[in-house]
């Protein structure tokens, strides 16, 4: 096995777990039941509940009808996740995670009042205090460079954030999500917040670097501590999975190693065991995203996901030297010197996140959506306790799908985690015991639809296409993955 930056990729020296560990849950759009479809750590400080979508303010009038309209809907699952809470004596606090839109019409017709941040700020401490929430996390629309120009609103922003802060009890936690760019308000250092969670990932989208190298990332906290100084504030975001493009080059390896990578826009492309089209709304190229527990089936060995299981897959392994970061990539059939290049977080990748925050003295980190790790929870596992699984000597190698195979939609799905165990005792005059476990199967989607063509405000909609999740018809926002889909 290659060492990578002086370290056995399979067996790295253990990084110390941050102090502060955030999980987003898009709720609103994911009919999944804590415990049962996906588990939640007990390592996570925070569980940031994404109850609505971005639009969901504006397309039904008054904020404070709809707020509790909204979650009145989702009353039976806020208490099942408190039910879940208590019973499994977890100390996580649930926070109210709100979206704003990401267009300008929407995000306009919002703010379209005077003083409408400071009502929209006493709206959602009712709502909070009524559901029992334990603080509120708010968006930041814009992070992509060709956001809309829109005057005034980093005024009302600022009302909403300031009303927020007077008027949250002092024992509620008031967050901040937001891009790789510093956000642009006079004073936004004396704000009240608690935490800003920086979504410093898909930095690939419109440029030539990895999706989210460490070399990128110390340049953007750099431009963040201009404007924020307590770097105890500051949370590194990353998420489970990755971002797949296609990319021409004549040699490969060094080009990504070099980040002099030039994405090509392929009309109808289709990309590779892609979970969810990503509409670029900068309009610079079609990508998708694929989840940890999708990218960890090309790999022969889930404990030690360095070697791709080459006699089932086409796919060849790398890691950036410069970015630390893991990446994949595949030669597109069609074509001589067009690739499939795939960065996303792993181990090796996350571990040197870790020591980066803890470096740093950052707070921590935040998952984008905890949805995506495995059924097992390799990743936060990792993130939680500072170590990888023990590598399985001779694992048999897990099949993979190609480009050229497409799976049969109504057959695919995906479960988050989830293991029902039951004891069935047979008798008659001698007892026999017996235990039967049933475990639920994920099958993820391969299939992508292109999405270039998506419009600015669906910036971060995506598609499910999963008979094990009942995704709202209505929106495809995907977490801050939802509103976070950035370029450098």
């Amino acid at each position: 096995m290659k060492k990578v930056l002086g370290q056995d990729p399979c067996h790295l020296s253990p990084s110390k777990p941050p102090k502060i560990i955030i999980g987003y849950y898009p709720a609103y759009k994911l009919n999944l039941k804590p415990g049962i479809d996906f588990s939640i750590s007990s390592s996570i400080n925070y569980l940031n509940y994404i109850a609505f979508g971005p639009n969901d303010l504006v397309n039904n009038g008054d904020n404070q009808k709809v707020l509790i309209t909204l979650l009145n809907n989702q009353f039976n699952r806020i208490n099942e996740l408190n039910v879940y809470r208590t019973n499994n004596r977890l100390q996580f606090k649930i926070i109210l995670s709100v979206l704003l839109p990401t267009d300008g019409i929407n995000l306009t017709q919002l703010f379209n009042v005077s003083g409408v941040g400071t009502q929209l700020a006493t709206n959602l401490v009712s709502v909070v205090n009524q559901y029992g929430f334990d603080g509120i996390d708010i968006d930041y629309p814009f992070k992509l460079p060709c956001y809309p120009l829109i005057g005034g609103f980093n005024s009302a922003y600022l009302d909403l954030l300031n009303g927020l802060s007077s008027q949250l009890n002092t024992n509620k936690t008031l967050m901040i999500t937001a891009g790789q760019n510093p956000i642009n308000i006079t004073n936004f250092k004396n704000l009240g917040f608690d935490y800003i969670n920086i979504q410093a990932f898909n930095l690939n989208v419109g440029s030539t670097t990895t999706s989210a190298g460490i070399d990128k990332i110390q340049q953007i906290l750099n431009s963040w501590n201009t404007v924020v100084t307590d770097k105890s504030k500051l949370i590194l975001g990353v998420e489970f999975g990755g971002i797949i493009e296609i990319v021409s080059s004549n040699n490969i390896k060094q080009d990504i190693d070099n980040q002099h990578i030039q994405a090509v826009n392929v009309s109808n492309s289709k990309f590779p065991m892609a979970d969810e089209p990503i509409p670029d709304q900068c309009q610079y190229s079609s990508y998708a995203y694929l989840s940890w527990n999708t990218l960890k089936q090309v790999f022969s060995s889930s404990s030690c996901p360095t070697n791709p299981s080459l006699s089932s897959s086409s796919w060849k392994s790398g890691f950036a030297k410069s970015a630390k970061q893991s990446f994949l990539y595949q030669q597109q059939n069609s074509s001589s010197t067009n690739y499939f290049v795939v960065f996303y977080e792993d181990y090796q990748s996350l571990n040197a996140k870790l020591d980066y925050i803890n470096n740093n003295g950052l707070a921590g980190i935040s998952i984008a959506d905890i949805t995506k790790d495995s059924n097992d929870s390799q990743l936060m596992n990792f993130i939680a306790s500072g170590t990888q699984p023990v590598p399985v000597p001779g694992g048999a190698p897990t099949p993979t799908a190609t480009s050229s195979e497409q799976p049969n939609p109504s057959k695919t799905g995906a479960i988050v985690g989830g293991v029902i165990g039951s004891f069935i005792f047979v008798g008659a005059i001698a007892a026999a015991g017996f235990m039967l476990y049933q475990k639920r199967k994920v099958k993820m989607s391969d299939l992508l639809k292109d999405a270039k063509n998506q419009a600015c405000s669906d910036i971060n909609r995506q598609d499910y296409s999963d008979i094990n999740r009942q995704v709202r018809s209505d929106t495809h926002n995907r977490i801050y993955s939802d509103t976070n889909h950035q370029s450098s």
